[in-house]
Formats: C-alpha cells, structure tokens, sequence
C-alpha cells in the first residue's frame, strides 16, 4: 500500500514513494435574489488532485505513465481510500507537473490533476 495517508492507486497499482494527496472539489455557486426569496444555483463539480512525491527515485516513470508531458496524454484513473471508503477520479490528467530542490538538499515532485469524474465506489 502507499504511504500517503489517503493510500492512492494509479490505474489499480500502488503508488510507490507517494508522501501527500489532496483531493478538492470545487464548484461555482451563486445567489440569486428574487421575487420570491434568495435561491442558490450552481455549477458541475469539478475535481482536482494534488499528489507528492518527496523522493525522486522512479519518479520519471511516473510522469510518463501519466503523459505528464505528452501533447495528448493518455486519460487515467486516480483511486485513493477515504475512511476506509475507495473514490475513484475517472479519466484524469496531469495540468502541472512541479519539481523543486533547495540549497539543503531537499527535493519534491508535486503533481495536479483534473479529473473528468469522481465516483464513489461504495454509493448505491
């Protein structure tokens, strides 16, 4: 299993040297005055993952199983355990791709994704 603490899955293998995962869903959200009070509306969800890697070993293969750097990257899926519940991003890609060093010697790879869908896999 990864070592995140949301234990991730690329396409159904294990994540290996993975050290932070962040799931956001994020939405537009407006209120609307009318005749007959203040009404919500609202857009689609869309979903975004931010993935860290703090070493670096294996991490090229990583990118390009993503095509992290591919003019058209293959789509792919992100799962990643809640509370014990499994959620799967669907048909995700890579829209940045960071790595980063400093003087100390420390490095990390930091990854974003958007996903086209976010499914829970225990809904009913």
């Amino acid at each position: 299993m990864a070592y995140a603490s949301l234990p991730a899955k690329l396409n159904g293998t294990d994540i290996p040297d993975l050290a932070d995962v962040s799931v956001t869903m994020a939405r537009t959200v407006n209120q609307n005055a009318t005749t007959s009070g203040v009404r919500n509306t609202h857009g689609i969800p869309k979903h975004q993952a931010t993935v860290a890697f703090k070493e670096f070993r294996n991490k090229a293969a990583f990118l390009r199983a993503v095509g992290a750097n591919d003019i058209d990257p293959p789509p792919f899926n992100l799962q990643y355990i809640l509370g014990g519940d499994p959620f799967t991003l669907e048909r995700c890609t890579v829209s940045q791709a960071t790595a980063q060093s400093d003087q100390d010697g420390s490095a990390n790879l930091q990854i974003t994704i958007m996903a086209e869908d976010h499914i829970d896999e225990n809904a009913e």
